[in-house]
């Protein structure tokens, strides 16, 4: 069977590797390429989805930009940020995958961006449990044309949308 590693960008895979142990996994080919093609999906689903809904694609998601947005960390975590609502964002971390070394979910009301989202850079937070996330893959943003409080439902759709989709590639190809 041919290695699937070569069919992701050498920051993921480079991150991949050096991550595996703290997802719990064996440090192996197989387990690898396994990781891989998860990944791999998890990356069509996210494009798909987002696509479906209408967000848009950005390389850059300023601080002070008050829409909502969605990003996807190098290991697979989704990171939902509200749009800004009476000052304050909804900002949800959810790990989805295997990773030991993180809580599953965490949610936190009231949070800022310290600095811009920036692609291949983790997301600085101010105040919360979390504090910085991996580098950054995905950034996915609302319309400018939607409420914030349409974006904020639109968030909260997509988040669940992605959650389910993962979770399912996680049992599919992953958890073989």
């Amino acid at each position: 069977m041919e290695s699937m590693i070569e069919g992701i960008p050498e920051n993921i895979q480079r991150h991949l590797h050096s991550v595996i142990k703290t997802f719990g996994l064996e440090s192996d080919e197989e387990t690898m390429d396994r990781l891989v093609n998860g990944w791999m999906e998890k990356e069509e689903s996210f494009k798909e989805q987002m696509f479906n809904l209408g967000m848009e694609e950005v390389g850059l998601f300023g601080s002070g930009d008050e829409r909502g947005s969605l990003a996807l960390t190098y290991s697979g975590s989704l990171i939902s940020i509200g749009p800004v609502l009476d000052g304050d964002r909804k900002v949800d971390y959810t790990s989805i995958g295997f990773r030991q070394d993180v809580p599953e979910t965490l949610t936190k009301e009231g949070c800022a961006l310290s600095e811009d989202v920036m692609l291949d850079r983790g997301i600085v937070f101010n105040g919360g449990p979390i504090k910085q996330t991996s580098p950054i893959y995905k950034i996915v943003v609302c319309p400018d044309s939607l409420s914030l409080e349409e974006q904020e439902d639109m968030v909260e759709q997509a988040t669940t949308m992605i959650i389910d989709s993962f979770a399912d590639i996680n049992q599919d190809t992953i958890l073989l």
